[in-house]
C-alpha cells in the first residue's frame, strides 16, 4: 500500500467513529453514585411474623426458669388406685411451663394466626407476647 492509501484509510476510519467517552471518566461518577446509594437511609423492612415468633420463642425459653428434674420416688399403689392426675397436679409436680398463659400463650396464638395466613393478627399477637415478656 502506498502512503496516500494508508492516510486515506486512517482518515476514513477516524471520521466514521463516534467520539468515545473514556471509561476512566465514568469511574468517579459511578463511585459517587454507589457511595450515595450506600449512605442513603435504607428502608426498614419488618421481619416476617414467623421470624419474630422464632426470635421471641428463644427469648421466652431463655427467660423461663430451668425445669425441675422429674420426681424419682416410686408411685404408691394407693396413688395409682385413688384418682387420675389432674393438670394442676401434673404442673405442681414439675411439668413444663403452662402454654395457656403469658407470653407462651400469645406466641401460640401468633403461630395459629400465621398458619391461617392472617399476618396482621399474627403481628398483633407477637406484639402482645413481646410486651408480656418485657414486663417479666
Amino acid at each position: 500500500m502506498t502512503r496516500e492509501t494508508l492516510t486515506a484509510l486512517i482518515q476514513h476510519r477516524s471520521a466514521s467513529k463516534a467520539p468515545r467517552v473514556q471509561s476512566r471518566a465514568l469511574v468517579p461518577a459511578f463511585g459517587a453514585l454507589a457511595l450515595g446509594l450506600a449512605l442513603a437511609p435504607a428502608p426498614v423492612f419488618a421481619a416476617s411474623c414467623l421470624e419474630q415468633i422464632v426470635a421471641l420463642q428463644a427469648q421466652v425459653e431463655a427467660s423461663s426458669p430451668p425445669k425441675a428434674p422429674p420426681p424419682t420416688a416410686p408411685q404408691s399403689v394407693g396413688a395409682q388406685l385413688d384418682r387420675q392426675p389432674t393438670p394442676g397436679s401434673v404442673a405442681a409436680a414439675g411439668g413444663n411451663s403452662d402454654p395457656t398463659v403469658g407470653p407462651a400463650a400469645a406466641l401460640n396464638a401468633a403461630q395459629n394466626f400465621q398458619a391461617a395466613g392472617d399476618e396482621a393478627a399474627c403481628l398483633k399477637a407477637v406484639g402482645e407476647a413481646r410486651q408480656m415478656l418485657n414486663r417479666k
